[in-house]
C-alpha cells in the first residue's frame, strides 16, 4: 500500500509540474523603471544608454545578441525627446534594392511605441508592403484591421502620441506563437507598441526609400 500511495504522489507532482511549466510567465516585475533622464544629456539624446537598455532586454529575453548587432544596430527618438515612451532600436540584416531584398529587425523596450506613419509610393518604388513576427517577447501592431483596441486596456498610446494616432485595430504578435501580423493594405497608416517585457522583431518586406516614409507627428525626425 505504502508503495501504491508513492507513486500516486510522484505522478501528481509530474502532472502538478508540467501543468505549471505550461502556463504562460507573467510579465517581469523586476524591470528597472526608465525615465528620460536616463536617455538625454544636456538635452542631448545619449544613444548609447538607448543601445545598453535594448541589450540588457535581449539578455532578459534570451534573444541572441551577435557581433553583428552590437556593431549595426541603430537607435532613435525620432528627435521627440520621451524615449522611454517613444522610439526603437533596429538593424538591417538586408536592404538592397538588385533584387528588392529587405530584411530588418526592430527593437521596442515594454510599452514603447514605433510612431504611427505609412509608406508611399515615388521615387521609382512602389509602396512599401511589410509584415511582422515577434522573435522575442511580444508587441502590438495597430492598423486598419485587426480587433477592437478596448479588449487591450493595457495597451496605452504613450500622451505625447494620443494626438497622433488614427487607427484603433490590433493584432497581437508573440514570439510564443510565431504569428504573423500584415500591414492592412498598402499606404495604410500603422504603429507598434512593445509588450509587457519588451520585443525583438523581425519585419519582412519590399525594398523602400525612407523619403517615402509618412509620420502623423509632424514633429518627427528620422
Amino acid at each position: 500500500m505504502r508503495k501504491i500511495l508513492a507513486i500516486l504522489a510522484a505522478v501528481s507532482l509530474l502532472f502538478c509540474g508540467c501543468a505549471t511549466c505550461q502556463k504562460d510567465p507573467a510579465p517581469s516585475s523586476n524591470q528597472q523603471k526608465l525615465t528620460k533622464n536616463m536617455f538625454y544629456k544636456n538635452g542631448k539624446f545619449d544613444r548609447e544608454a538607448a543601445k545598453k537598455a535594448y541589450f540588457e532586454m535581449m539578455e532578459n529575453l534570451g534573444y541572441p545578441i551577435s557581433e553583428n548587432l552590437r556593431q549595426n544596430m541603430w537607435v532613435t527618438d525620432f528627435e521627440l525627446g520621451d524615449f522611454p515612451n517613444v522610439g526603437m532600436g533596429g538593424i538591417f540584416w538586408a536592404h538592397e534594392n538588385v533584387n528588392g531584398v529587405f530584411g530588418h529587425e526592430i527593437f521596442l523596450l515594454p510599452n514603447q511605441i514605433l510612431i504611427e506613419h505609412r509608406h508611399v509610393a515615388g521615387n521609382g518604388l512602389p509602396a512599401k508592403n511589410e509584415c511582422w513576427q515577434a522573435r522575442a517577447g511580444s508587441a502590438y501592431c495597430f492598423g486598419e484591421k485587426g480587433e477592437d483596441a478596448s479588449k487591450y486596456p493595457q495597451v496605452k498610446v504613450p500622451e505625447s502620441q494620443k494626438n497622433f494616432v488614427t487607427v484603433h485595430k490590433v493584432t497581437p504578435i508573440d514570439a510564443k506563437r510565431g504569428n504573423i501580423a500584415w500591414l492592412s493594405r498598402l499606404e495604410s497608416s500603422h504603429y507598434m507598441i512593445g509588450g509587457p517585457d519588451g520585443a525583438c522583431v523581425t519585419e519582412y518586406g519590399a525594398f523602400h526609400s525612407n523619403d517615402n516614409n509618412r509620420y502623423t507627428n509632424p514633429k518627427v525626425g528620422f
